[in-house]
């Protein structure tokens, strides 16, 4: 019995080998599915990112489509006020 719970040094460095190559295998497939995640996060980072920005384009330009409005009412209103 003692004799399984110590490998020989013949037998010991097969099985080493061996119980590396399924940590190794583990190892790749956590890092292949790390990669994808980190891929899939950027791809969705970079969607919101492009919509934020066009919704912010598109907000600026509404402002300054509402300030030039205000600013010709303002304009209009002046010059039609009687002077006493």
């Amino acid at each position: 019995m003692a004799d399984e719970a110590t490998p020989t040094k013949g037998k010991g460095s097969g099985e080493e080998s061996l119980l590396s190559q399924p940590n190794a295998d583990a190892q790749g497939q956590l890092t292949a599915a790390v990669d994808e995640l980190l891929d899939q996060l950027q791809s969705k980072f970079d969607n919101i990112s492009k919509e934020m920005f066009g919704k912010l384009d598109d907000m600026t330009r509404r402002l300054d489509e509402l300030e030039a409005s205000l600013t010709a009412s303002g304009n209009d209103s002046a010059n039609a006020t009687p002077t006493k």
